[in-house]
């Protein structure tokens, strides 16, 4: 895999993450393959799920912002604005370009990772939408985690309650 630059384009489609202001994502298009780069990254990322195959697809977090990335596609949000958008854009292609050229130091990890399920997570909340978690509902609370959107120790709850953190946990990875 070459060197992955920054491009003279780039689309920013709107994102429905806020319902209270705009948020956007940024997509680009790569002439490079990135299946190759994907194992070595499950291997040291913050991945949130990880499908290899044919078609293989990442989502995996960098820098505050989600990255989906696809054989010849990386989405990059949210972001504010073109000008976040793009910080950010260029953020993530250096993260992936410093993983590739330590590519030989690293295992890589070819094991499937899938995303915590919601309503699993949802059983082991307290289920008393307290709101103290800034969520409208234990619902929303474990659909934000079940995403990589929110932190387990925002729930007062399950911070007092080390075994279902615990679990939670692991549900997250």
């Amino acid at each position: 895999m070459k060197k992955l630059d920054f491009p003279e384009h780039f689309d920013l489609e709107a994102s429905a993450c806020h319902l209270d202001e705009p948020c956007y994502r940024v997509k680009i298009g790569t002439g490079e393959d990135l299946s190759q780069l994907m194992p070595f990254l499950n291997a040291v990322a913050d991945v949130i799920q990880y499908e290899p195959g044919e078609e293989p697809v990442m989502i995996l977090k960098i820098g505050g912002c989600r990255v989906a990335l696809r054989s010849h596609e990386i989405a990059v949000g949210p972001v504010k604005d073109r000008k976040e958008g793009e910080k950010a854009l260029s953020e993530v292609l250096d993260y992936l370009n410093e993983t590739w050229a330590r590519s030989h130091e690293i295992r890589p990890n070819f094991k499937p990772k899938r995303r915590a399920n919601a309503m699993e997570i949802y059983k082991l909340l307290p289920g008393t939408n307290c709101r103290e978690c800034g969520e409208s509902a234990c619902l929303a609370f474990a659909v934000k985690l079940a995403l990589g959107r929110q932190s387990p120790g925002a729930c007062p709850a399950l911070s007092g309650d080390s075994g279902t953190m615990e679990k939670v946990q692991r549900l997250i990875g």
